[in-house]
């Protein structure tokens, strides 16, 4: 087991095998089942009850009279909220002589926090009326989500289920001072009840027009202490609190979009719903305090870089998804210097777990630090949050956070005092790639072989560029003017020297890295665009590598893949290794648009929402295929990609930022827009946007000769057009680099 404990985890989904599924939750707690609404026996897939990094329910299955349902239809009527309609035939009615009789069944599952509500209402159909079985087959195999994504078991010997009181049953695990509990209580008035072969088994006895009716509560618990009352009713009782409240008051504190093109209107709306599904409580009696998981069902946790990206995404949604982000992880800042989780004090998290392999040390997810860009986007979030909030006191208790990853960027990033980042893990068991091509293979030279370590990728010398040049009027706001300098001053000798090291002058193209000998790597791939959305390149250089990510052996036509399709080791259906992320892609567009490559920003957008058109409820997956467009009709899923994930769904939510160009600057008391619409959108109205205390409303207007008009209601702040300073190139410069 220990082997296979530290197996970059974006790979881990590739040893589960796809099924159809249905999934809801509500934060870190989820039920993925079949699309019959069960979980079958022997579930060694991803379906199951799952909480706290456990498979509370490994098996859910319903008979009637020892027949399985059939569900003739299926809905998700919220990220929480689901239901069935089932049918069994010819149901045995008195006497046995009703053959024909049939009986239908509805089964409703809510998700809360540590909990499912479960509704099961059944009708006969009969001319008289009968008494049939309603089994419900339950197992609980405890295992850790690790497991379940290894496919790797763990033999659990002291489980127990026993009666802990009138209808409710309980099944426990406990392993030293680990303890799981799965509590199942019936709300319902029920009599004869029993279990037995691990079966709860329950005479209903139907009236032809009746309805009959069993609800259940299922409560997953941590503890031996723990005991939650019973809900005193039905949740889907008429006057009980509306389960569909939590969905609907996320929809209405969001800004919402009216776009001429009605791909990006529905991909939008499908986007904001995927991130009510996301948000994820560490905190769970503050509500208003949350963060983006990375993605349903696996990455429902916390994690550094992807959370951080999505919220920088979500800005134009509602730009206080940034507060959670950053108290959160703020909360796991490292302290320590840890080798076995790759933590040094000031570097920020990767991923925190809770479950069996993390508690006992099996997997180092406690939380483990193997990501070398997690504390320069903390920066970058931080200084975004104040220039769409204005607010610098608000944002003075994030100062010390701050100022330790200052500390680590330039002390424990830069491993060498080269003065750039390199990465590497500090035992075998940690994550050889660090940066957001993190899996194994993610990683390579020219040649298609591991780099040697440690390895220094571009796009992190460019999040740290960003990060210290945008951080430092933080720090001016907060009073002290000598780090604001210092921090600009290291930003622009940082650039000098990426350029310098990085650009390859022969055949004008950007380096992927460095490697552990110093030496340019030049596998083509799209981290360049990475680079040009923070602006490290000056305007030349940065137009040549945007032209470069044009190619036919990058663009697919429907979004860039991450490595060429002239690599040795191009594999389009692979993970990293020719697939497309579609947040890489559309940050590579922020990057063209900002080095004035509108037309091929367009270009990304539109094959991007062409392709979200084409997959299953217009939402945009985790990542796709790598074949070129002209050889498919339609974009070709990645077989294991999560859905719904964060900065996938955020990176439809970025699409509209590019379009308008909005940059707030609230500590100025100003909006910056320099709207670029295509032809396809030529109208786009951004509404219900909160920025700080102002209420902001945007319709953009593309005329017939190309030119835009603005109708602002900007709530007393000054509406500018044209391009902020801070997003302007920096001057070229003459380098021995060329």
């Amino acid at each position: 087991m220990k082997e296979h404990a530290m197996t970059p985890w974006r790979t881990l989904i590739t040893a589960v095998h796809p099924h159809p599924s249905v999934k809801i939750n509500h934060g870190a707690t989820f039920l993925v089942t079949d699309q019959q609404g069960a979980v079958p026996a022997g579930s060694e897939g991803e379906y199951g009850l799952y909480s706290s990094d456990t498979r509370y329910l490994s098996r859910h299955e319903l008979r009637l009279n020892g027949k399985r349902p059939e569900s003739v239809a299926s809905v998700r009527l919220s990220f929480r909220h689901a239901r069935w309609h089932a049918v069994v035939d010819s149901i045995a009615g008195p006497g046995g002589d009703m053959r024909e009789a049939r009986v239908a069944v509805t089964i409703d599952r809510l998700i809360n926090l540590h909990q499912m509500h479960e509704d099961l209402t059944l009708h006969t159909y009969a001319r008289a009326p009968q008494t049939v079985l309603l089994e419900i087959a339950m197992e609980s195999d405890f295992a850790d989500l690790f497991e379940v994504r290894y496919r790797s078991w763990q033999r659990r010997a002291d489980l127990n289920t026993w009666w802990v009181g009138p209808a409710s049953l309980e099944t426990r695990y406990q392993n030293e001072d680990f303890v799981r509990r799965c509590l199942v209580r019936a709300l319902s008035q029920v009599s004869g009840i029993t279990y037995a072969n691990g079966a709860l088994r329950i005479p209903a006895d139907l009236v032809p027009g009746k309805e009959w009716k069993l609800c259940l509560q299922y409560d997953l618990l941590t503890s031996d202490d723990e005991m939650p009352e019973m809900a005193p009713r039905c949740v889907f009782a008429p006057g009980e609190d509306d389960p569909m409240r939590l969905a609907r008051g996320w929809q209405m504190s969001v800004a919402h979009v009216q776009p001429a093109d009605v791909r990006l209107q529905f991909a939008y709306e499908r986007a904001l719903e995927d991130f009510a599904a996301l948000r994820l409580h560490e905190q769970e009696a503050s509500f208003d305090r949350w963060m983006p998981a990375a993605g349903l069902p696996w990455f429902m946790a916390l994690f550094g870089r992807d959370s951080l990206i999505a919220s920088l995404q979500a800005m134009v949604a509602q730009p206080s998804v940034a507060m959670g982000t950053l108290e959160n992880l703020a909360r796991w800042q490292s302290t320590v210097d840890d080798p076995e989780r790759d933590a040094e004090p000031g570097k920020m998290p990767h991923e925190l777990r809770v479950g069996e392999w993390a508690h006992f040390g099996v997997v180092p997810h406690r939380p483990y630090y193997g990501t070398a860009d997690a504390t320069p986007l903390y920066l970058l979030l931080l200084a975004e949050s104040y220039r769409w909030t204005g607010d610098a006191s608000g944002l003075a208790g994030f100062r010390q956070a701050a100022e330790r990853c200052l500390e680590w960027v330039d002390r424990h990033g830069d491993r060498d005092g080269d003065g750039f980042q390199e990465y590497a893990p500090r035992t075998p068991r940690g994550y050889r790639n660090q940066g957001w091509r993190d899996a194994h293979d993610g990683v390579l030279d020219e040649a298609g072989v591991f780099p040697e370590l440690p390895i220094a990728t571009s796009e992190m010398q460019a999040y740290v560029y960003g990060a210290k040049s945008r951080i430092a009027p933080l720090f001016e706001a907060w009073g002290d003017a000598a780090t604001a300098l210092r921090l600009r001053s290291e930003a622009a000798e940082l650039r000098r020297r990426f350029i310098d090291r990085f650009w390859i002058a022969e055949t004008g193209e950007l380096a992927f890295l460095l490697d552990g000998s110093k030496k340019p790597v030049r596998t083509v791939v799209s981290n360049s665009g990475h680079c040009m959305w923070m602006g490290i390149l000056d305007e030349e250089r940065g137009r040549a590598a945007g032209r470069r990510l044009m190619q036919p052996d990058m663009f697919t036509g429907w979004g860039l893949r991450v490595l060429s399709d002239q690599h040795p080791s191009y594999d389009p259906h692979s993970y990293q290794r020719g697939s497309v992320w579609p947040h890489d892609s559309v940050i590579a567009a922020a990057g063209l648009r900002r080095y004035g490559m509108t037309e091929e920003a367009w270009t990304i957008l539109d094959g991007l929402l062409a392709a979200v058109m084409c997959f299953d409820d217009i939402q945009m997956p985790e990542l796709f295929a790598g074949l070129p467009k002209n050889e498919f009709a339609v974009p070709v899923p990645y077989r294991m990609a999560n859905v719904p994930q964060a900065w996938a769904a955020g990176s439809v939510l970025h699409m509209v930022r590019i379009l308008l160009g909005l940059e707030p600057d609230l500590p100025a008391g100003r909006i910056y827009l320099d709207p670029a619409l295509p032809a396809w959108c030529s109208r786009l109205e951004l509404k219900g946007l909160k920025l700080g205390r102002h209420q902001v409303r945007l319709v953009v207007e593309r005329r017939p000769d190309g030119r835009h008009s603005v109708d602002a209601e900007a709530d007393g702040l000054e509406v500018m057009r044209g391009v902020p300073p801070w997003m302007e190139i920096a001057a070229d410069q003459v380098l021995s680099g060329g």
